[in-house]
């Protein structure tokens, strides 16, 4: 093996979650090295389809290609899944629905948290195409700390960068393609915790934690055209007071990311904050800030996931991925996606899930009846061992 080829480590499918039987449908394929650096060819790799799609049996990975894209077509309704055999192994793509006509609501994925050299913390730059080419997701928003400048210390985002940063996120908008969501995260200190703020349109106000309060934030955005969402609310020593709550501004809780899982609290969950190798001696918080105390407060919020990865890496399977069940892969599509509470919250895998309660979609409000009808449909990336469904019962004590 020489030095090139010692660099390929993983390949990994992404192709999209729906389908229409006899259309065209484009399959990506991206290299990776151990760090999962994007990495080139040139590599051979066969290509298996189950009955009813067609496609090339093979593909080349050019000296200079770290991705391929090849079309297929399906010809009958089903969920299928295209094999890849290379010198690294066997690869399976995420499943894909062949239906006879798309949904109203689409689905989407996508990482909306995620750090690059303008955070303090971040390195890295051109993350935007590590999104769309390498991790193959259809969305995504560049969240870096907002910073004041401190004894002449410029190290994050602050009004000096301000323009370039959401010149790049405007640069790589290809409605259709690829959306990207104008951001940034403010990392509010107790008891607000920490919030990403998104905007439908052009950028609002940019806002630093140390020079304000969460409600102030809340005060500055435009109802309709910008949200909030907190994240790793169950990390010591961090969190946030649940009472300070604005329907207006946060309608998503980031659940999980490469912190761990702010679902509850569980310090000996495979998930746990205890687990994550993201950051050190990282540890569970055991007060009432996560997922399921806002449920039970009565807050009608749902849930995302995203990385939180610091390298410029967004959309890494092991980190988390956002769902979000929009009309159009636009900006306006993805917000009101969020808006609206068309998401749900994975660990990387991107499983298809439909879920309802006597016709009620996830995110939406229903009244119960005596006799409730669930309904439950998910195509996995592996088999499934069990499903879980998690009954919650709102107690404004709580």
């Amino acid at each position: 093996m020489t030095a090139e080829e010692g660099k390929r480590v993983y390949l990994r499918l992404d192709a999209p979650s729906e389908a229409v039987v006899g259309k065209s449908v484009r399959l990506r394929l991206a290299l990776m090295d151990k760090q999962f650096n994007p990495a080139s060819g040139p590599v051979e790799v066969e290509l298996q389809y189950p009955e009813g799609v067609s496609g090339p049996a093979s593909i080349r990975f050019h000296d200079d290609d770290t991705y391929v894209d090849v079309d297929l077509v399906p010809n009958s309704t089903d969920v299928v899944r295209v094999r890849a055999r290379w010198s690294g192994g066997d690869v399976l793509s995420n499943p894909m629905e062949v239906l006879t006509k798309l949904p109203e609501r689409k689905l989407y994925w996508g990482d909306l948290h995620s750090h690059t050299k303008y955070s303090w913390d971040g390195v890295g730059d051109n993350a935007f195409d590590y999104a769309r080419y390498t991790s193959g997701t259809d969305f995504y928003a560049m969240t870096d700390h907002s910073k004041t400048v401190k004894n002449g210390m410029n190290r994050g985002l602050n009004e000096a960068y301000w323009d370039t940063y959401h010149a790049a996120a405007a640069a790589h908008n290809v409605p259709g393609e690829f959306t990207t969501l104008h951001a940034y995260e403010c990392s509010f200190r107790a008891p607000y915790g920490h919030h990403n703020v998104y905007f439908r349109g052009e950028p609002g106000a940019l806002r630093y934690p140390e020079l304000t309060t969460l409600p102030d934030l809340w005060k500055a955005l435009d109802a309709g055209t910008a949200l909030t969402i907190p994240h790793h609310t169950g990390k010591f020593p961090g969190g946030v007071d649940l009472r300070i709550h604005d329907t207006r501004f946060r309608r998503n809780f980031e659940m999980y990311s490469g912190h761990g899982l702010s679902e509850s609290f569980d310090p000996k969950h495979p998930l746990a904050f205890e687990e994550s190798l993201l950051t050190s001696d990282a540890r569970s918080l055991n007060e009432p800030s996560h997922v399921q105390d806002a449920w039970r407060l009565g807050l009608e919020v749902s849930a995302i996931a995203a990385s939180d990865d610091h390298r410029s890496h967004p959309g890494l399977p092991h980190y988390g991925l956002a769902a979000v069940r929009a009309e159009s892969l636009t900006r306006d599509g993805v917000f009101d996606a969020l808006y609206d509470r068309h998401t749900y919250a994975t660990t990387g895998a991107k499983i298809i899930v439909y879920f309802s309660m006597n016709g009620v979609a996830m995110g939406q409000r229903g009244v119960a009846q005596e006799n409730n009808t669930v309904s439950i449909r998910i195509h996995g990336t592996d088999t499934l061992e069990r499903v879980e469904l998690l009954r919650l019962y709102a107690d404004a004590e709580a």
